[in-house]
C-alpha cells in the first residue's frame, strides 16, 4: 500500500510542476506577443557589451530601437526605462535612430509616436545619443520624399531640440505618425556628406529658415506630403566651413572653438577624441569664424593650444590643420580648400 501511495503523491507532484510551468509559458508569451515575429535577434536585436553606440532612454518607459524606419529588419534593440544599451552596427557611416515607445507600439503599431535623431556609428570611436519619445500617437500619416542628396531633420520650430522626423539622402516614404487636427510647426536644417577617401566621415550643417512649414492633417485629408526639392528647396552656395585636423602630435586631444563648443563630424553630443596620428573632419562652425579660435585640449596638457594661424573661415571652405610636436609649444598649419573636393 506504501508503494501505491508514494506512486500516486509522485504522480500529483509531477501534474502539479507540468501545469505551474504551462501557467509560466502562458504569461511570457502573453508578455511577448507574436507582433514581433520577424523582428531581427528580437529581443536582443544587436546589442553588444562592446558596441559602439550608446542609446539611452530618457523616458520613464522602455522604447523599441530601429536604424531608419520602425520595420522589423531594422530593429536593433530595447532600452528599459531610464537607461541604455550598446549596439553594433554593419557598417561605418551615419544612421538614423527611430525609437518608439514599447507599450504605445503594442497597442498602436504604425500609430505609436516616434523619435529620430542622427548618429555616427565608427568601430574605432565611441558615441552616444539619448531618445525620448513622447507618449502619444496619431491617425495622421506625413510622408516624407528626400529627393535630394542632403541628409535633412525636421526640428521643432519652438527651439526645443525635438526632431520629428529625419531623412537620408534620397530616401523614400519616410512616414510619420501624426494626431488629427494637431499642427506640427518644424524647420527643415540640410546636412551635406563630406567623405575622405571616399568614406563618409561627416556631416555639415546648412540652415534655411525661410522653408519652415506646418504640418496639419484631417480626417478628411489624413497625410500631409513633403517632398524635399520640391515642397522644401535645398540650400545653394551656403555650407558652413568644417576643419580637417590632423593629429601628429604624441597625445591624443580634443577640438574646441572657443571656450566650451567641442567639435565633432556632425552627430550631436558626441565626446569625439582624436588619437596621436589620426585625422578626422570636424563641423559645427560658422562663416566669419577666426582659425585661430581653434584649440586642442589633452588631459595630460596645463593650457590648450590654440592655431597660431589667423584666418576667416568661409563658406564652402574646409580648412585643413595639421597638429605637430611632442612637448610644448607645439605648432600648427592650416590650408584653405574647397569643400567640393569632400563632397564626391
Amino acid at each position: 500500500m506504501k508503494f501505491f501511495s508514494l506512486k500516486k503523491m509522485f504522480a500529483l507532484a509531477l501534474t502539479v510542476v507540468v501545469l505551474f510551468a504551462s501557467c509560466g509559458q502562458g504569461q511570457e508569451q502573453e508578455s511577448e506577443p507574436g507582433i514581433y515575429d520577424g523582428f531581427f535577434n528580437y529581443p536582443n536585436g544587436r546589442k553588444d557589451p562592446n558596441g559602439m553606440l550608446q542609446i539611452s532612454n530618457s523616458v520613464a518607459s522602455p522604447v523599441l530601437l530601429f536604424t531608419d524606419s520602425v520595420s522589423p529588419a531594422n530593429y536593433i534593440g530595447t532600452v528599459e526605462s531610464l537607461n541604455s544599451i550598446k549596439v553594433k552596427l554593419p557598417e561605418e557611416k551615419f544612421y538614423t535612430i527611430v525609437a518608439v515607445d514599447k507599450a504605445i507600439w503594442e497597442e498602436r503599431g504604425d500609430q505609436a509616436s516616434q523619435f529620430s535623431d542622427l548618429t555616427y556609428y565608427s568601430s574605432l570611436q565611441p558615441y552616444s545619443m539619448t531618445v525620448r519619445p513622447s507618449d502619444t500617437f496619431g491617425g495622421g500619416e506625413w510622408i516624407i520624399n528626400n529627393n535630394t542628396s542632403y541628409w535633412v531633420s525636421f526640428k521643432k520650430a519652438d527651439q526645443s531640440g525635438i526632431i520629428y522626423a529625419v531623412a537620408a539622402p534620397n530616401a523614400k516614404r519616410v512616414t510619420i505618425p501624426v494626431q488629427i487636427g494637431q499642427t506640427y510647426d518644424f524647420i527643415p536644417h540640410f546636412y551635406k556628406e563630406l567623405k575622405n577617401a571616399g568614406k563618409v566621415i561627416a556631416l555639415v550643417e546648412s540652415d534655411v529658415l525661410s522653408e519652415a512649414d506646418t504640418v496639419f492633417t484631417t480626417d478628411a485629408n489624413p497625410r500631409f506630403h513633403t517632398d524635399i526639392g520640391v515642397d522644401i528647396t535645398p540650400p545653394s552656395a551656403n555650407i558652413k566651413p568644417a576643419i580637417f585636423v590632423t593629429n601628429s602630435s604624441n597625445r591624443t586631444v580634443r577640438v574646441y572653438t572657443g571656450t566650451n563648443n567641442q567639435l565633432s563630424n556632425g552627430t550631436m553630443g558626441a565626446d569625439f577624441a582624436l588619437t596621436s596620428g589620426m585625422s578626422q573632419l570636424f563641423t559645427g562652425l560658422d562663416a566669419g569664424i577666426n582659425t585661430n579660435s581653434i584649440n586642442f585640449s589633452s588631459i595630460s596638457w596645463t593650457n590648450r593650444e590654440y592655431v597660431s594661424q589667423n584666418m576667416v573661415m568661409q563658406i564652402n571652405k574646409v580648412y585643413r590643420i595639421v597638429l605637430n610636436g611632442s612637448s610644448a609649444p607645439y605648432s600648427t598649419t592650416v590650408t584653405e580648400e574647397d569643400a567640393d573636393d569632400y563632397f564626391n
